[in-house]
């Protein structure tokens, strides 16, 4: 005689450990972040060593900010845009007791 009662704990049973065995790993491209970087002589980026909250920048100093998929920061994309702070801030003059930072947002 079957057990109908049995057999439905059976199947719950192999439907879960199908479930369970069948799911893969999710396969992730890399990291999905903002990545920093500091303006260098006007025409290159370099990856920050710090982070935006602990970098205090000088006068005339260009940052720039792009999201990247990366695995690591070797190979984050840079910001399309030149760090050059003339081009960037050429109409804002210099004041005594103000710095003037250019920010470079690429979205990517």
């Amino acid at each position: 005689m079957r057990h109908p009662r049995g057999t439905a704990v059976l199947l719950l049973l192999v439907a879960a450990a199908l479930t369970v065995l069948g799911a893969g790993n999710a396969q992730a491209a890399g990291y999905r972040y903002w990545s920093f970087w500091e303006g260098d002589t006007g025409t290159t980026w370099t990856y920050a060593t710090q982070g935006p909250s602990l970098v205090r920048p000088d006068d005339g100093t260009v940052q720039g900010f792009r999201f990247a998929v990366s695995e690591d920061s070797q190979d984050a994309a840079r910001p399309r845009r030149a760090p050059d702070f003339a081009a960037i801030c050429a109409g804002t003059p210099a004041q005594d007791g103000r710095k003037r930072v250019a920010l470079v947002i690429d979205a990517g």
